[in-house]
């Protein structure tokens, strides 16, 4: 009776994907397979020690529903099977195993207690070692004519922003007559227009418990003012090119907040009546007072209109880089 040979696999790319690949591999005790990962850099998971370099958030507690609608640009009936097939709760679960305590955060996202990348990449690769998984620094993806001597492969190549240089692996796939989409900006910052008188006053500072309304839909939390823009959140979820508009002061309708301000009987001009009432943070009320007209600045009805949709034109997303 003939042997059949083992399999041979190649992974490409020490990231959290190719690390997860070879992972469901080696998990599957159906079929014995060889399992080779190759890593052009002189060590493994770079990406990984970057994305956790200042607290290493692992998941999120959402319903899986609504955890598929995070993955923009992609399938939603796809990622919702997906992860029926191996949930966040499996993904905790299997860090645990490797020997890590997790915690759920205030924010509703699972972080290593820790707080670093470097423990949960030194047990995640000495767990595939252990598993018979080998790995091959220094060497880069050449084109898929290196595949040949592979029963199968998979290819976690990386993007762009975590490149010194442009990768090459694109134009690889575009000489092999694979189309490729450009790279662009994702999960990042937004850029404003803002004042500089603004800037000196607000810079640093957070727009806290807000709700930001684009094309895309809605986002609840908080957002940082930058030199540039802005940072956090619900821009990195909902970010989009053009007019958007802030909920400046959620809780509360616009009727309750007009109410609220009438209650002092001083004589107190529209903005003084919201800082002493409303409770707006220094960049909220910097935000009305450097980026309101003269006549609005005397209404106090058109302030509380401006406080529950504040329009923001966002010019761009940050670069890659």
């Amino acid at each position: 009776m003939s042997v059949r040979p083992t399999p041979n696999v190649a992974i490409y790319g020490s990231g959290p994907a190719g690390l997860m690949a070879a992972t469901q591999i080696v998990l599957d005790q159906a079929t014995s397979v060889n399992v080779t990962l190759f890593e052009k850099r002189p060590a493994l998971g770079r990406k990984l020690l970057i994305a956790g370099s200042s607290g290493l958030n692992i998941s999120h507690a959402a319903e899986l529903d609504a955890f598929a609608t995070h993955y923009e640009g992609f399938n939603f009936d796809f990622w919702e099977y997906a992860l029926q097939q191996f949930s966040p709760n499996d993904w905790i679960t299997f860090v645990e195993s490797l020997g890590l305590e997790t915690f759920l955060g205030t924010s509703s996202r699972y972080f290593v207690k820790e707080m670093k990348a470097s423990g949960l990449l030194k047990a995640w690769t000495q767990f595939l070692a252990q598993k018979g998984v080998h790995f091959k620094t220094q060497h880069e993806w050449q084109g898929f004519e290196e595949l040949k001597n592979f029963n199968a492969a998979g290819l976690f190549l990386g993007g762009g922003s975590w490149e010194e240089t442009p990768p090459t692996w694109p134009t690889r796939f575009q000489s092999a007559g694979v189309q490729i989409e450009p790279f662009r900006s994702a999960n990042v910052g937004f850029e404003v227009a803002w004042s500089p008188a603004f800037l000196d006053e607000a810079e640093g500072k957070p727009l806290k418990s807000i709700v930001l309304y684009t094309k895309n839909g809605k986002k609840a939390g908080e957002l940082v003012v930058t030199r540039y823009g802005l940072e956090g959140t619900p821009i990195y979820f909902l970010g989009e090119k053009g007019l958007v508009h802030l909920d400046l002061k959620p809780a509360l309708t616009a009727d309750e907040l007009k109410a609220k301000a009438r209650i002092p009987k001083e004589n107190l001009s529209p903005l003084r009546r919201i800082k002493k009432t409303l409770g707006l943070g220094e960049a909220a009320m910097a935000l009305l007072f450097h980026h309101s007209t003269s006549e609005e600045k005397q209404s106090l009805d058109r302030m509380i209109e401006k406080i529950k949709r504040f329009p923001l034109e966002l010019i761009a997303p940050r670069p890659l880089q």
